[in-house]
Order: C-alpha cells, then sequence, then structure tokens
C-alpha cells in the first residue's frame, strides 16, 4: 500500500497538515496492518486501493481522536446544546465501503436466545 496516500487521506479525515499528522505515521500504518488482517485471502489490494486507505484514514481519525481525548458526546448550556458524533458512525460508513473485501469468518452473535423444544 502506498503510504503516501494513505497519509493524505488520514490529513484529510482527521484536517491535520501533512507536518502536522507526521508524527501520527506509526498509528495510521497500524491502522493499515489491522484492515489488511482482515481481508479476505485473494483481494487484489491495489485494485480497491482508494477504498481501502480511506477505511484506514477513517479507522486511523477516530483512534486518533480518541487518544486526543477530543471526542465529545454533547454539551447542554441552557437552550443551547451542542452534539458531536464520537466518530463512531462516520467509522463504521467507511467500513462497510470495504465489507466485500473483509474476511467474515470468525463473527461471533450474543444475545441470541434458543428457545428449548417442548
Amino acid at each position: 500500500m502506498d503510504e503516501i496516500l494513505l497519509m493524505q487521506n488520514f490529513c484529510l479525515i482527521s484536517g491535520l497538515s501533512a507536518d502536522e499528522a507526521e508524527q501520527w505515521e506509526p498509528l495510521v500504518l497500524a491502522c493499515w496492518e489491522e484492515l489488511k488482517g482482515k481481508l479476505r485471502a485473494g483481494v487484489d489490494v491495489k485494485n480497491h486501493e482508494q477504498r481501502l486507505t480511506l477505511a484506514c484514514a477513517a479507522l486511523a481519525n477516530h483512534r486518533f481522536q480518541s487518544i486526543q481525548g477530543t471526542v465529545c458526546a454533547s454539551v447542554k448550556v441552557g437552550d443551547l446544546s451542542f452534539t458531536q458524533s464520537d466518530g463512531q458512525a462516520a467509522r463504521k460508513e467507511l467500513m462497510e465501503m470495504v465489507g466485500d473485501l473483509i474476511d467474515s469468518q470468525g463473527v461471533c452473535l450474543k444475545g441470541v436466545e434458543i428457545c428449548p423444544a417442548r
């Protein structure tokens, strides 16, 4: 994967300049390794490069914001309120962009009640 493209997409999503984002390159590369590890066997990364780099950048931005503590769910002062997504919804949408490339083995469903036979 082109590391420059990964970092450009991270800058685009995070709003950081290239200089500011440079110190976060290890985080971005770790997110790429994680995403790459979840791909189905036989997925040609080059054919899906744009989608994968964008999904990687979204994942890295979510982690960056969590580390920075800049995530704010909601603030209310009198009649004024401010609500901001924690990034989960945006991250989920971007990860869905590459859902067809992700290996779904090992998925565990919890909370499924099994009715006993009578």
